[in-house]
């Protein structure tokens, strides 16, 4: 009879789970359709700020710290920057050895270049999502999109160290190993970033994404107002203006009485 109870109430237990799944895949969806078109509208403007992104990006010491310093001039480069969650249909999961049905989520994140001799033109979109592991956790994964990196560090590029030694049949050599490994800290590498690979791809790629898609995205215009002192203060300081003239008003009756002393 217990073992009877224990199994009615493990099943209840899972019924529930689903229902807390699908109220919060709800939340998820009404919060995103609600700031679509907010942010949308915010894309345009942004596009028309020179080196918006650029200027985010220095401002952000975080995220520097996942890149390389000699990236930075290439970000310069960067006229739009989107990020757009989703969620989809329930997939069945098992975790623990129950099967469950949970929503697919995750963001695509869209950046652009506007190029340059040294850097083209393109759009690239990488499809991020949150996939549950049996252990109940979700880990970002992704998969890899192709991009193209500056002539100037054709170099380091990882791609192209690989594919020359494939096609010299030998091994890749120390001297490109390092520069490998260097190419494989640059930000053009995240792009084939995919979180199965630990340890043989752009490391941190999962906090990187995260960070852009959570924190640099949403408070974009914040980080830029920092980086830019003064910035939208035009009003202040014509009030400073006016209450000085007004103080110098004020002054004038103790200089006269001065003159009569």
């Amino acid at each position: 009879m217990a073992e009877e109870q224990l199994d009615s109430a493990l099943g209840k237990l899972q019924d529930i789970e689903k229902e807390i799944q699908q109220a919060d895949s709800k939340v998820e969806n009404f919060k995103t359709d609600l700031f679509r078109p907010i942010y949308e509208r915010r894309r345009t403007y942004l596009m028309q700020v020179p080196k918006f992104w650029y200027v985010v990006f220095a401002q952000h010491e975080d995220f520097q710290e996942y890149i390389r310093l000699e990236d930075m001039p290439f970000l310069e480069k960067i006229d739009d920057l989107y990020v757009e969650f989703w969620t989809k249909p329930n997939k069945k999961v098992t975790i623990e050895n129950v099967e469950i049905e949970v929503p697919s989520k995750g963001f695509d994140l869209t950046i652009s270049f506007k190029g340059s001799n040294d850097l083209p033109d393109q759009s690239i979109t990488k499809t991020f999502e949150w996939v549950l592991k049996e252990q109940g956790e979700r880990n970002l994964e992704s998969e890899p999109v192709k991009i193209k990196w500056p002539a100037s560090m054709n170099g380091i590029n990882p791609s192209l160290i690989r594919d020359k030694a494939k096609e010299e049949n030998r091994a890749i050599t120390s001297a490109e190993k390092k520069a490998y490994r260097l190419g494989m800290r640059s930000f053009f590498a995240f792009f084939s970033w995919t979180g199965k690979k630990p340890g043989k791809e752009f490391r941190n790629g999962e906090e990187l994404a995260a960070l852009i898609a959570e924190d640099i995205f949403p408070a974009a215009l914040d980080y830029y107002v920092l980086a830019m002192p003064g910035l939208g203060d035009n009003e202040e300081e014509e009030d400073v203006e006016s209450e000085e003239e007004l103080d110098l008003s004020d002054l004038e009756e103790p200089d006269r009485k001065k003159q009569k002393v």
